[in-house]
């Protein structure tokens, strides 16, 4: 078994698995009678068969030890290795996987890779990715309360996003603040065309800035509806000042008492008979026969 360099490592290996060790140990504990001390070998100086029991059991015994703990604890310390991982990355509330997780759906949303993406396009966005990231909708009002920068386009960048996220997981600490100048570092140096674009607004003064349009737009609508606005020109009249403002609540007056006297005028008159409708002109001929034996009448009287 040990006769050559290829069939000792066989043993060994052999050896080192427990896998029939016994059988290699068997023939080095051969001696006298059942060997030939004096036996001679073709090609070889050495002589005789038999084995040396106690250096064959010192050795095999030492071996086996020594490979087992060294082999047992190599196993040990690796499963616990890993098992540690493992336990790590499942106390953490953000791993690897959720951030590789991201950048799959924002290929979705960016085929182009320009690391923008519209800012119309940023709700459908929240709502695709997956926990802890997942910002499932109705999100319009967390997202804008973020207060996410846009630039010019009404584009958001990437990066910008992803540190939004991840302050919604993690929450203000060191540790974040330590994520995101890491992150940040380790983006520009791959992507150093973001110091190119620098954000114009962000996403709560955009709402911002449309709530204050409304209310402005709507206190004007207001404004004209209570006070109509006057020409210059009417203002002064030979010297004169004239209240326009009382002219025009005058007109409507007029305009207001017109109408009621034409409403009540058309509701106290008679209606058309449905003959005089559908056929004048023989309402017309029975009305001229009547008038006329009305005069026959009044002469045969007389």
């Amino acid at each position: 078994n040990f006769e050559t360099f290829a069939n000792s490592m066989i043993c060994l290996f052999q050896i080192t698995t427990s896998g029939g060790w016994n059988y290699l140990l068997f023939p080095i504990l051969n001696k006298e009678p059942d060997c030939d001390p004096k036996k001679v070998h073709p090609g070889s100086s050495v002589e005789g068969d038999c084995g040396n029991p106690s250096v064959g059991i010192f050795f095999f015994v030492s071996y086996i030890i020594i490979s087992f703990l060294v082999v047992v604890n190599m196993y040990i310390a690796v499963i616990l290795e890993n098992f540690s991982v493992a336990t790590e990355e499942s106390a953490e509330p953000l791993g690897e996987d959720d951030f590789e997780m991201f950048y799959e759906v924002w290929e979705k949303f960016d085929p182009g890779a320009t690391q923008f993406i519209e800012y119309s396009k940023l709700f459908d966005f929240a709502a695709s990715l997956e926990p802890p990231l997942l910002i499932p909708k109705p999100n319009k009002i967390q997202l804008i309360a973020m207060d996410l920068p846009i630039v010019s386009g009404d584009r958001i960048h990437c990066l910008d996003i992803l540190f939004a996220f991840t302050k919604r997981v993690l929450g203000e600490s060191d540790e974040m603040d330590a994520l995101r100048v890491q992150m940040e570092d380790r983006f520009m140096a791959a992507n150093p065309s973001k110091v190119s674009y620098e954000p114009i607004t962000t996403t709560l003064k955009r709402k911002l800035e449309e709530q204050s349009a409304k209310v402005i737009q709507r206190a004007f609508r207001h404004y004209r509806l209570r006070k109509p606005v006057c020409n210059i020109s009417y203002l002064y009249r030979d010297g004169d000042i004239f209240p326009c403002k009382a002219e025009m609540a005058f007109d409507k007056l007029s305009l207001s008492l017109t109408l009621e006297k034409t409403e009540k005028s058309s509701s106290t008159a008679s209606p058309p008979s449905y003959n005089s409708v559908t056929k004048p002109d023989k309402y017309e001929q029975e009305k001229s026969e009547k008038e006329e034996k009305g005069k026959d009448d009044k002469d045969y009287r007389k």
